[in-house]
């Protein structure tokens, strides 16, 4: 039988949340070129200032 439930505990009347305990995913580094457009904190494309056209 597995147990699964949503990442909250009532302990001691507190709600705890365990996704703090989660590993965050590291972006994987496909090539050494300087991306175009890359993510923000909220997960929008955004141009990168770091780009040229050179």
């Amino acid at each position: 039988m597995k147990i699964t439930f949503s990442g909250k505990v009532l302990r001691d009347d507190k709600i705890i949340s365990l996704d703090d305990q989660e590993k965050k995913e590291k972006p994987k580094v496909i090539s050494k070129t300087t991306p175009k457009f890359i993510q923000d904190q909220k997960g929008t494309w955004i141009k990168n200032p770091e780009w040229s056209d050179n």
